[in-house]
């Protein structure tokens, strides 16, 4: 993937946690996407595998982007 801000070459590795991996408005006490409307789950949570979501960083400008379009960054629903 090409750096959208500097036009380099991004490094694909993943963002990964024990818990749903998911964007919302703002942080909260319950975190689960399913109690924020608006929210956008990335990874789903898996007892046995955690989560983790396909990230592409780019260290020149230090930004990290993930493209969650169709589900695809999903890592544990990638077939």
């Amino acid at each position: 993937m090409i750096c959208p801000y500097c036009g380099e070459e991004m490094e694909q590795g993943v963002i990964q946690s024990p818990h749903e991996i998911s964007w919302k408005y703002k942080k909260s006490l319950f975190g689960r996407a399913g109690f924020h409307k608006g929210s956008i789950v990335l990874s789903k949570l898996s007892m046995l595998k955690g989560s983790a979501t396909i990230a592409h960083c780019c260290r020149k400008c230090q930004k990290i982007i993930i493209d969650y379009k169709d589900g695809n960054c999903d890592i544990n629903q990638v077939k």
